[in-house]
C-alpha cells in the first residue's frame, strides 16, 4: 500500500527561548545515548535502528488541543519544515515521536508559564535551507502573502498534489533553494524511449552479483538502509547471502515512484533515498543508463545521486551515450546527473572505507566517481 505523507509546519522565530531551542536540538543533534534514560527499552530501540545510530534533530510541542491534535496525527515518514520570518530554514523527516515532560524539561526546561515542550518528535535526513516563502505558495496553491501560523497540518489534498507532481519535499526545496523551477513530473515521458534493445551479457553474471555485493557491503557500512530487487535477494557471493543484509521490503510513498525497486541498488535512511547505482554489464552499456532515465523521468526534481557502475574501460562508452540528446536533453539532463564509478574503484572502496557514524555523508563516493561535465 502507498503510504502518503503529511507536511507540517513548525515555527522557530517566537524569541530568543525558540532560538536557543532550535539551537540546542535542532542545530545541535542529539544521540540516543544521552536522553535514553527518560524512553522505555521499545522507544530507545527503534530511535537506534531507525537512524543507524545517527543522533536526532528534535523539537516538541507544548499542550494544547491544536499542539496535541497535530501531533497525534503525526506518523514515520512524515515531513516537517521550520519557517521563520518568512523562510523556510529547515526540512526533516519524522522518525518517531514520545511524550515525555521530564525529557522536554531535559531539553528545553518550561515557560514562563510552567508548561514545557512535551510532545516530542524526533526528526532525521534535516537539511538547512534559506527558501523564500513565496516561492513556496504557487507550488502549494497558496497566495503570494501566505504565511503559516505555529504549528499546523498543510491540508492533506495540498500534499498530496504537491508530492505527486513535483517529487520529494527536501529535493524540491533544494532546488528552490539554489533558484531553480520544478519540473511537473509528466508521466508520459516515460514513453519517450520506445526501443526494445536485444542486450548480449559480455561480463560473468558473477563479476554483476560481486559489484552488487560490495555496493551492499559499502551501503551497511556506512549505516544506510539497503534494497536490491526481490528477485536478487536469493543470491549470495563469498558465502554472504544478499537477503541476510538488505531490507526485505520497501515502503511505498506517495513522492517516492515503485519503479525504484527495480534498480540494481539503492540507499536509503527513513523514507528518504540516498543513492541509486545501476551495475552495467551489457555489450550496448545501454540498459542500466536506460532504467536510470525512467527513475529520472518519474523524478525530475530529485537531488540524490545516479551512478552507472562499470568496467572502466567502458567509461568512454557510457559518456558517448549519455550524450545523447534523449537521454541529454533538459528534461533529463542525465549527462550533468548520473556519476560512473569503476568497478575498481568500488573494489577499492570496500576493502579500505570505514564507516564513521558521527559524520555519515556519500561526499567520499563522489569523489571516487567521473562526470561528463
Amino acid at each position: 500500500m502507498i503510504k502518503k505523507r503529511k507536511i507540517f509546519f513548525v515555527m522557530a522565530g517566537g524569541g530568543h527561548e525558540t532560538d536557543r531551542h532550535y539551537y540546542d536540538t535542532i542545530k545541535n543533534r542529539r544521540s540516543v545515548n544521552e536522553f535514553s534514560k527518560f524512553l522505555n527499552s521499545k522507544e530507545i530501540q527503534k530511535l537506534n535502528e531507525y537512524s543507524h545510530g545517527r543522533p536526532y534533530a528534535v523539537w516538541g510541542a507544548v499542550p494544547g488541543p491544536s499542539n496535541i491534535r497535530n501531533w497525534d496525527t503525526m506518523e514515520e515518514g512524515d515531513y516537517v519544515m521550520v519557517y521563520r520570518k518568512g523562510k523556510i530554514i529547515l526540512a526533516a523527516e519524522i522518525a518517531t515521536k514520545v511524550r515525555s515532560a521530564d525529557l522536554a524539561k531535559y531539553f528545553w526546561q518550561e515557560d514562563n508559564q510552567g508548561r514545557t515542550w512535551e510532545y516530542i518528535y524526533f526528526m532525521i535526513n534535516d537539511v538547512a535551507f534559506n527558501v523564500d516563502m513565496t516561492k513556496l505558495n504557487k507550488y502549494l496553491g497558496y497566495t503570494q502573502v501566505y504565511r503559516p501560523q505555529g504549528f499546523m497540518a498543510i491540508k492533506q489534498e495540498k500534499v498530496d498534489k504537491l508530492l505527486s507532481v513535483y517529487g520529494d519535499l527536501i529535493s524540491l526545496l533544494q532546488k528552490l533553494d539554489s533558484g531553480q523551477e520544478l519540473e511537473e513530473i509528466e508521466f508520459e515521458k516515460n514513453k519517450i524511449i520506445s526501443e526494445v534493445i536485444e542486450e548480449k551479457i559480455e561480463k560473468a553474471p558473477t563479476e554483476h552479483t560481486e559489484i552488487q555485493w560490495r555496493l551492499i557491503h559499502l551501503g551497511n557500512k556506512s549505516n544506510f538502509d539497503v534494497w536490491v530487487p526481490s528477485a536478487d535477494q536469493s543470491k549470495e557471493f563469498d558465502g554472504k547471502k544478499f537477503r541476510d543484509f538488505v531490507i526485505k521490503e520497501f515502503q511505498e510513498t506517495i513522492d517516492v515512484p515503485l519503479y525504484i525497486k527495480n534498480i540494481d541498488t539503492v540507499w536509503k535512511l527513513g523514507h528518504s533515498i540516498k543513492s541509486a547505482f545501476e551495475i552495467e554489464h551489457s555489450t550496448s552499456v545501454y540498459s542500466g543508463i536506460l532504467r536510470l532515465s525512467d527513475l529520472r523521468t518519474l523524478t525530475p526534481n530529485s537531488t540524490y545521486p545516479f551512478f552507472i557502475v562499470a568496467d572502466r574501460k567502458r567509461k568512454n562508452k557510457v559518456f558517448t551515450e549519455l550524450r545523447r540528446p534523449t537521454f541529454s536533453n533538459n528534461y533529463l539532463a542525465l549527462d550533468r546527473i548520473i556519476k560512473f564509478l569503476s568497478y575498481d574503484s568500488v573494489r577499492e572502496l570496500d576493502h579500505n572505507f570505514k564507516g564513521n557514524k558521527e559524520d555519515l555523508n556519500i561526499n567520499w563516493l563522489l569523489e571516487k566517481a567521473e562526470s561528463l561535465t
